[in-house]
């Protein structure tokens, strides 16, 4: 909890981190069961911005803002919240 709270986001080598909680089973991860792929992204939007976006719909186990080699966005991404009910209040 504190890595994710004082590390999330931050910068490491020119790169963003992502701290995030890690899901041990498999079946939980390819189910897709509560992703939400998120698209037409402004370019200004980074993994920080995605999440705060969507943590008023329940909380997010993932989030990630696709990127170009430029660290420019390529205007689509990904959110992983915690329950089905949550990724559907969110679409």
């Amino acid at each position: 909890i504190r890595a994710i709270e004082l590390k999330n986001h931050s910068t490491l080598n020119g790169k963003a981190i992502r701290v995030m909680w890690s899901r041990r089973d498999p079946d939980a991860r390819k189910s897709s069961i509560g992703n939400v792929f998120v698209k037409n992204l402004a370019e200004s939007i980074n993994n920080s911005g995605l999440e705060d976006m969507f943590k008023k719909f329940g909380n997010i186990l993932s989030s990630k803002v696709v990127m170009s080699e430029d660290g420019k966005s390529k205007g689509y991404g990904f959110v992983q919240f915690e329950t089905e009910e949550s990724a559907n209040t969110a679409i």
